[in-house]
């Protein structure tokens, strides 16, 4: 196999590249400025080219824009095929690389498409007979099942794009991958990113590409000491009561959590307010004056969490924080390199947590490869912990209040309150007060569904053969039913109003309804047996206009 290996470019930032002006502008809106430097050696190749490509960089890289810029640069809006093709190895990573092509072409005219398996592909069927999109993105298997069925044609396709072909050769979709290559046209190009490059992978290169260029970017590392790093394996539903608890049982606590989408981080700050944190959001749809008034309150310490995406923490700059929490891991691990360097700055130390799911696992063990870093697991507080430091933090309150040099003598509510209290035996008024502080102060912690997720044990999944990854759900045990609902974040919904509408719609208790997952334009929850034909054959249930649609989520078959 031949190859050419590229010089640097001199094109530093995304204004500099000879991009579409309705791309650049979508970009400057996402405050997109530097390129990271598989972004510098792949765009201005595959903008000025036409040929097959090979980039060989670590998941995170920020490897979607690499691939993704060229690729819109080059799609006739006009046209009404699948003009380019991108396959990934799972649904998330198929999901995120569509989001953000829609981020980049919002001012084109330009249609993507996305088809994954775990979801009904008569709706995914349904979204291809109505856009015809010029870009599909998806995973092998779903691919293929279309295919098979007639409503895909890559016979006019002239882009098509491998990402982390490593891990497809990992879950076992590298045979699939081939089959799909073999159904392009010859006057094709192909652009393969990989973050290793075993013999299998090296053998499609070989196989399907035409002397391709050939990049490859290093490793990056974290340089500073002073941030501990750590991650806490909690269930996606968990998330926010988790981090919750962590607060509570926090002395000193100032900083920022980062989530992957504005909606994420509105809802993510919304059920935090609810638990009484003083935090607040901040993210691509606010007006700049609120923008302004919400950084005010936060350097004032008014606000002592702040939950943002990356583009809208973009120009922050504040030394003193103490955490840096991650509500899952950044799609870029370039991103969590600059999310972590807000903490343990100007000599001081800091702590970067990450909550990841237990799907998250194996990223996370690519992350600790790519910054050259351990990322030690942490364990969440136990109740009784967290209840002592609320307690100590009520009483600081207390006694910071009698510190005001103000007497009580003259205060004739003080006369009346030592009247009504004289025959109280001291123990029996001090456990009287302590009851009534107790109430106020623990009350997220005294409800009986609260879990005490010190010791709530997650089960890991092991090894998955083709197709599980994306169908199986997980631990669904025999007496109960897992549900697909078309009930999603997109809605205006979160996990609190998703649970008490679908209780309250279907007249069971919400502690019924287990192991939700919330996805933009879906959701799964799972329900004791007794209560299928509720959500099968009993009344129809609605959100506000929308009328709810219950499957069971099925098996997978062999795609």
């Amino acid at each position: 196999m031949s190859q050419q290996l590229l010089p640097r470019s001199p094109f530093l930032k995304f204004s500099d590249l000879p991009l579409d002006k309705n791309i650049i502008k979508a970009l400057d809106e996402k405050n997109f400025s530097e390129l990271f430097e598989i972004q510098e050696k792949s765009i201005p190749v595959l903008l000025e080219n036409e040929t097959d490509f090979v980039g060989q960089a670590q998941t995170g890289t920020g490897k979607t824009a690499a691939f993704g810029l060229p690729l819109l640069s080059k799609i006739g809006e006009s046209f009404n095929h699948i003009q380019g093709l991108i396959l990934a190895p799972t649904r998330e990573l198929a999901t995120q690389i569509q989001d953000e092509l829609k981020e980049f072409s919002k001012y084109t005219k330009i249609r993507t498409s996305v088809v994954y398996g775990g979801t009904p592909i008569r709706d995914q069927i349904k979204d291809l007979k109505r856009k015809k999109p010029q870009i599909l993105v998806g995973t092998p298997g779903r691919v293929l099942d279309l295919i098979d069925r007639g409503f895909i044609n890559l016979g006019k396709t002239q882009y098509a794009v491998c990402d982390e072909c490593d891990e497809m050769l990992n879950r076992g979709f590298i045979e699939d991958v081939q089959e799909i290559l073999d159904l392009l046209s010859g006057n094709r190009n192909i652009w393969m990113f990989s973050a290793t490059m075993p013999k299998p992978v090296l053998k499609v290169v070989q196989e399907f590409l035409n002397t391709p260029h050939m990049v490859s970017v290093q490793r990056k590392s974290v340089s500073s000491q002073n941030i501990d790093q750590g991650y806490y394996l909690v269930p996606r539903n968990n998330k926010v009561k988790a981090i919750c608890s962590l607060f509570d049982s926090m002395e000193d606590f100032y900083g920022m959590i980062f989530c992957r989408t504005k909606i994420e981080a509105k809802i993510v700050s919304e059920e935090l307010t609810a638990w009484g944190i003083p935090c607040s959001s901040l993210h691509g749809d606010m007006a700049q004056d609120q923008r302004t008034h919400t950084m005010k309150r936060f350097k004032k310490k008014d606000i002592i969490l702040l939950v943002c995406t990356d583009v809208a923490a973009r120009g922050i700059d504040v030394n003193d924080l103490t955490h840096v929490i991650n509500f899952g891991l950044p799609q870029d691990f370039e991103s969590y390199v600059h999310r972590i360097g807000r903490t343990g700055r100007a000599g001081n130390t800091g702590t970067a947590l990450t909550f990841i799911s237990p799907d998250e696992k194996g990223r996370l063990s690519r992350l600790e490869k790519f910054i050259k870093a351990p990322i030690k697991r942490k364990r969440l507080p136990k109740v009784s912990d967290i209840k002592k430091v609320l307690l100590r933090r009520e009483l600081m309150k207390l006694y910071e209040k009698n510190q005001t040099g103000k007497s009580f003598k003259d205060n004739e509510l003080y006369d009346f309150f030592k009247e009504e209290t004289q025959n109280e035996k001291m123990e029996t008024l001090v456990q009287k007060m302590f009851d009534y502080i107790s109430n106020n102060i623990f009350s997220n912690y005294n409800s009986e569904e609260t879990l005490d997720l010190a010791d709530h044990k997650v089960s890991m999944r092991g090894p998955q053969t083709r197709g599980q990854s994306e169908r199986r759900p997980i631990n669904t045990s025999e007496d109960h039913v897992r549900f697909f609902v078309n009930l999603g974040k997109n809605d205006g919904v979160n996990i609190q109003s998703f649970l008490e509408n679908i209780a309250g719609s279907a007249s069971v208790k919400r502690k019924e309804l287990k192991n939700v997952v919330l996805k933009d334009d879906f959701s799964f929850l799972e329900v004791h047996k007794s209560h299928k034909n509720r959500f099968l054959k009993g009344k129809k249930l609605f959100f506000k206009k929308k009328a709810l649609r219950f499957e069971v989520a099925r098996t997978p078959g062999k795609r």
